[in-house]
């Protein structure tokens, strides 16, 4: 159980940007979507690795955390030799079935890995590129799923998984710096030299906005929105459900709740409902 948890199968949902390209393209047959579905859980097993990596990295801050103390590897549930066994057995695996179903796909995964690495090791610490990053490798996701089924993904939509991303990085910054319950740790101390509240802030809503605004551009170049058309009612739909989710959002950070995104939108239902709705209205207007 301690490997399952170590694993955060929780955080799998952030790779279903894979199915993206698909849905968006609008090209879902059942031997691509099956195809997509091994490369989802391949991939996965991949991030599951990087996942291990950075706890052990981050041992010690975590175990001072009120909550990441219970992760299995800071519990100290897993030794560190067993614990670099399984990550490179994830790893290797996870690449294999890749390689299997697409050769070229080893690119994205390696390059993923990669940035990982460097946040991990150096770019965590450094002003900007700690939520930069975070935000590319949400697009490697996206850009992954494209390469698996050989369509071209529209840079509108790029552009909203980067801005999206971007704001959900901020807001996770923002987080800890109100988490008054984070007492010792280099991260906090980190973004109290490097960022005050208020440009964080403001890095979240402009984020958010263009996100948004990404958005729309996307539906506007993917369907003619008439409002006598059900497609276009729920494309719009949509855009009104993102508005409400990232003001929500917004709100939730400041008050220091969402350093973990998937946990707290889990736990929230105002978030989860909007997320939801979001979700589904979009992907019945692409389809319809």
């Amino acid at each position: 159980m301690s490997y399952l948890k170590s694993m955060r199968l929780n955080q799998w949902v952030k790779n279903i940007l894979v199915f993206i390209p698909l849905f968006a393209a609008n090209e879902i047959t059942y031997d691509k979507l099956l195809s997509i579905s091994y490369i989802f859980i391949s991939f996965s097993l991949v991030v599951s690795a990087t996942y291990i990596y950075n706890d052990f990295k981050d041992i010690e801050a975590d175990s001072n955390h009120p909550t990441k103390n219970k992760r299995p590897i800071a519990a100290g549930k897993i030794s560190k030799a067993r614990g670099y066994i399984f990550m490179i057995a994830l790893f290797i695996s996870g690449n294999l079935i890749l390689f299997i179903i697409k050769n070229s796909l080893i690119i994205f995964s390696l390059g993923y890995t990669l940035l990982t690495f460097l946040y991990s090791e150096k770019l965590k610490y450094v002003k900007y590129f700690d939520i930069l990053t975070i935000s590319v490798l949400f697009v490697i996701r996206v850009l992954l799923g494209s390469s698996a089924i050989s369509v071209v993904t529209s840079i509108p939509l790029i552009l909203f998984v980067f801005f999206t991303s971007l704001g959900i990085a901020s807001g996770k910054k923002i987080s800890i710096l109100n988490n008054d319950s984070i007492v010792t740790s280099r991260v906090k101390n980190f973004l109290n030299k490097a960022y005050s509240e208020e440009e964080l802030l403001f890095t979240l809503k402009s984020s958010f906005q263009l996100s948004l605004i990404t958005y729309f551009v996307w539906i506007m170049f993917i369907k003619s929105l008439f409002l006598d058309s059900l497609s276009s009612v729920l494309l719009v739909c949509s855009c009104i459900f993102l508005f409400v989710f990232n003001n929500i959002f917004i709100n939730k950070s400041r008050l220091g709740l969402t350093e973990e995104v998937i946990e707290t939108t889990q736990k929230d239902s105002d978030l989860l409902y909007s997320a939801l709705l979001f979700g589904i209205s979009a992907g019945l207007g692409v389809l319809i």
